[in-house]
């Protein structure tokens, strides 16, 4: 085994190991050249073919991720109340005339909903190897249509907190659920596109929720700030009924063994003629044959599987992209209306700036297809981290000028560009990556494991950024723009060193590159050879890669 895991030669090609051989002695070999040769055709279909012969999975991946922007109008919400007046003489505490809610409110109201969401994470990775993406996906829902209750009604601060943690399990659930289902119901040359859709749901849910926001501007009582809540009562009902009609993703009824069920959804989710006689069959045995390849790393689907064997990289990369999401930089923008208020900027103004800003942001997540049709994910996410390092690197300098109107509008600009950045690299292709990156048969657990690290990393950003912005606290402004620079500058050394390429390779081909331990900047260098997938030779390893 010890000579399974070697580095591959760069100008080589790469097999299976032996254990990868010895894992799936039954494998029907001509069925599963058939399913070889249909993800070799996926392969070569151009934007305008995956979408033709494929819309279908497209459409429910698409309806599916609805749930994101209900998630990203909800989770939002929250943030902008600290800056609405209704919100701030409720909650908050008046200081020479002014009012305002506390630094330590804020964090606590903010890590109360991480708390949720990270609950609410272990329990989606379990129900969803367990009971599947929809009946998870229709359990979640129908719990958060009650809990949004206690938000609504809310009379007390204590109250309060008790609805933002119980609101946030389902939030936490929906996280990673519709990245999973993208990744594994779309072909290859489509599912970096649909898992990237997921970040137009946080800009857009945080669109929306600012919007909504603004008009509550006009309520002069607590229902400035209950209506908000109550607003998200139109979300449940018609993604209950949608996904009730969805298909079930197809590579979880091959791990459950329902060939006969997989087959019909591979059928259903494309065009009618796509799959020739046999190729059906052929691509759920390519598919049975992943699963059986990855029991080699991971006899159970459990959670420590993830920290075993060549599974473990891969542990760290999932989690790694995630918790960047948190340490980049991006995070001084969630608080662009409190900033700007803290500037002298007026309440109206504030908002109208941000609402700007968060429609830039589903433009860029627009901008973002572009680049995943012509550019790699390893080099989007990479120097998206390095121009969000560079735009708070001007954050901290207008801080340290002189304030002025027209400085409190460059830092504006600046948010807005950090936002739109995030958008355009981070955002969208962290969800790429994630979905990529697990074996299949560890996906859904993966994807939660590292969701959760990101939810403990939102504590501590939940923690430090009211206290950073805050007059009634550290009231370092633009200035905290510096200690993102250089939380920004680690990020990048190891997207760097440790994020490998992930695009146009099958599941099973990544886990031959990860199987064969190739280093993360040379995925792109090494051949795979195809035949290797069905034929019981090993190909010679000889050289190290450093």
């Amino acid at each position: 085994m010890e000579d399974d895991l070697k580095h591959a030669p760069v100008d080589g090609q790469v097999g299976l190991t032996q254990a990868q051989l010895d894992s799936d002695l039954d494998v029907d070999i001509d069925l599963l050249r058939v399913g070889h040769q249909v993800i070799e055709r996926q392969k070569t279909e151009d934007f305008a073919a995956v979408w033709r012969y494929h819309w279908r999975a497209a459409i429910w991946s698409l309806i599916i991720s609805m749930a994101l922007w209900m998630e990203g109008y909800d989770t939002n919400v929250i943030n902008s109340f600290y800056a609405l007046p209704v919100f701030e003489k409720r909650f908050g505490r008046e200081t020479n005339g002014v009012w305002a809610v506390p630094a330590s409110t804020q964090t606590g109201l903010s890590n109360t909903t991480t708390c949720g969401q990270a609950l609410g994470l272990i329990i989606s990775g379990f129900c969803q190897e367990r009971f599947g993406m929809r009946k998870t996906y229709i359990g979640g829902m129908i719990f958060l249509t009650g809990t949004i209750f206690i938000a609504v009604f809310a009379n007390s601060l204590s109250m309060l907190y008790a609805a933002e943690f119980m609101m946030g399990v389902p939030w936490g659930m929906f996280q990673t659920l519709t990245t999973a289902y993208a990744s594994e119901i779309c072909p290859i040359n489509m599912r970096g596109y649909l898992a990237a859709w997921a970040s137009m749901g946080w800009g857009g849910g945080k669109f929306i929720a600012v919007g909504v926001l603004r008009a509550a501007l006009s309520y002069s009582g607590d229902w400035g700030w209950r209506m908000p809540y109550a607003v998200q009562w139109i979300w449940p009902a018609p993604l209950i009924l949608a996904v009730i009609l969805a298909p079930e993703s197809p590579w979880w009824l091959v791990r459950q063994g329902r060939m006969d069920q997989a087959r019909a959804v591979i059928k259903k989710i494309a065009r009618p003629g796509y799959y020739a006689e046999g190729e059906v069959d052929g691509f759920a045995e390519y598919m049975r044959h992943t699963d059986a390849l990855e029991r080699a790393e991971s006899a159970k689907a459990s959670w420590l599987e993830m920290f075993r064997g060549t599974n473990l990289r891969r542990t760290e990369i999932q989690m790694a992209v995630w918790v960047i999401q948190q340490w980049n930089g991006n995070a001084i923008t969630n608080l662009t209306t409190e900033f700007l208020q803290a500037a002298g900027m007026s309440t109206t103004f504030s908002f109208d700036f941000t609402i700007i800003s968060n429609s830039l942001s589903i433009l860029a997540v627009g901008c973002s297809w572009v680049l995943l049709r012509y550019v790699g994910r390893r080099p989007i996410y990479v120097w998206g981290i390095m121009s969000i390092v560079i735009l708070n690197l001007l954050i901290g300098i207008l801080g340290v000028v002189k304030q002025t109107t027209g400085t409190s509008m460059g830092l504006g600009v600046l948010m807005t560009l950090v936002n739109f950045a995030f958008h355009l690299h981070l955002g969208p292709v962290c969800y790429t990556i994630v979905g990529e990156i697990p074996a299949s048969r560890l996906r859904a657990i993966s994807i939660a494991w590292g969701r959760f690290s990101y939810v403990c990393s939102a504590i501590i950003v939940n923690f430090l950024n009211p206290y950073m912005i805050s007059k009634t606290a550290w009231n370092w402004g633009a200035k905290s723009g510096f200690f993102w620079v250089g939380a920004g500058l680690v990020c990048f050394t190891w997207a760097f060193f440790r994020l490998p390429e992930t695009q146009g390779f099958s599941f099973a081909e990544l886990d031959i590159l990860f199987a064969n331990k190739v280093s993360a900047r040379k995925f792109k260098q090494v051949d795979i050879k195809g035949q290797s997938m069905f034929l019981d030779t090993r190909l010679p390893r000889n050289a190290d890669v450093a």
